[in-house]
């Protein structure tokens, strides 16, 4: 039996395959970006306009400061924080196309560790904020 010439050679095809496989988990990470993102706005929006509502009705707890009104901007800062994951997610995901299309994997620590601390810095900065007295 001789081979049949139309077929794809075995090491092509399950390159193609591998090839496909790791571009639908790109696509799986980039999605998991998105939920956290939509996830980030939604609470953001929800704190700023909650905080309003409490602030507008007259039932926002009493004290030296108006805790609310700096929980809203807190729920602003996280609309920003979304949006910035998502260009960042964006820009992570066109950048792992192109490398997995070039067959070379770079690995991109230093953004994910910025991003990282970065949150860490502005999570941590925003309930010193809130939760101390000024």
């Amino acid at each position: 039996m001789s081979p049949d010439p139309s077929a794809p050679a075995p090491s092509t095809l399950s390159t193609d395959l591998a090839r496909g496989r790791t571009h639908m988990a790109n696509e799986r990470t980039h999605l998991a970006y998105l939920r956290t993102t939509v996830s980030l706005i939604g609470f953001g929006i929800t704190i700023n306009r909650f905080s309003m509502y409490l602030v507008q009705n007259d039932q926002a707890p009493q004290g030296t400061r108006l805790v609310l009104r700096d929980a809203g901007n807190a729920g602003i800062g996280m609309v920003l924080l979304g949006l910035a994951l998502l260009v960042w997610s964006i820009t992570r995901y066109w950048h792992v196309s192109r490398d997995i299309e070039r067959g070379v994997m770079v690995p991109r620590h230093r953004a994910t560790t910025l991003f990282s601390l970065g949150l860490l810095l502005l999570g941590g900065l925003t309930a010193l904020w809130l939760f101390l007295d000024h």
